[in-house]
């Protein structure tokens, strides 16, 4: 934040001893009060983990204490350890990611009663059985940013098609830090080839590369 960064993302996982942050969200919360500029992007938040509205909640929740200096950086999540632990090591978690982010999109978007039932997607969502809107129940947080944050997922395999989608839907790339240079460039001319699809113009400032900083805190090294 002093030296002028734009964001810093901050990853989570649940079984790594490593990169020991269990949730990317928690973690930043207490770095508001701390920096003052700096985005604070979730890097990610691993969509097959938890149900997508308890993200949509929490991330709204977020967006909400740092008054708009929120990123939402989203992924399947890619641990096999964390997903073995959780018990969908056997299942599609790419597919989940995707039916999660609709989820969590349309519960951004409407207003109650709700009754979210997308074709093809395990989760549906609905508070109309119970709903009693003038006690203030039934109501699904909305973000302070309008019509909502900066989505960013990553990148990780050459060539993905999945960067196509990210430019059709206005959802910002970031390459991970170890994807071999020679392969970044196609990252982005398949995000180009998205925001033509949509008819707009791309943006350079759209997309991320990953970097990991190493920053002196005392006597110890920790990365952030």
């Amino acid at each position: 934040d002093r030296l002028g960064f734009h964001d810093a993302f901050v990853g989570e996982h649940i079984t790594d001893k490593c990169e020991n942050i269990t949730n990317s969200m928690m973690f930043l919360s207490s770095l508001i009060p701390e920096a003052k500029t700096i985005k604070l992007a979730s890097g990610t938040s691993n969509l097959s983990h938890m149900h997508p509205v308890l993200v949509a909640a929490q991330a709204a929740m977020f967006d909400h204490l740092s008054q708009g200096r929120f990123i939402f950086g989203v992924s399947p999540g890619a641990l096999t350890s964390d997903a073995e632990a959780l018990g969908i090591l056997e299942l599609d978690r790419n597919k989940m990611f995707a039916e999660a982010i609709d989820v969590i999109l349309q519960t951004w978007e409407r207003d109650p009663p709700y009754d979210i039932d997308l074709p093809n997607n395990r989760f549906k969502v609905s508070t109309a059985r119970t709903q009693e809107l003038s006690l203030g129940l039934g109501y699904l947080a909305k973000p302070y940013q309008k019509p909502r944050p900066e989505i960013v997922g990553t990148v990780v395999a050459p060539f993905s098609p999945g960067v196509v989608h990210m430019g059709r839907r206005d959802f910002h790339p970031l390459s991970a830090n170890f994807l071999l240079s020679q392969h970044l460039r196609s990252h982005w001319t398949n995000y180009c080839k998205g925001k033509a699809e949509a008819g707009v113009e791309p943006d350079v400032s759209d997309w991320r590369i990953a970097r990991t900083i190493f920053v002196a805190d005392n006597d110890s090294t920790a990365a952030r």
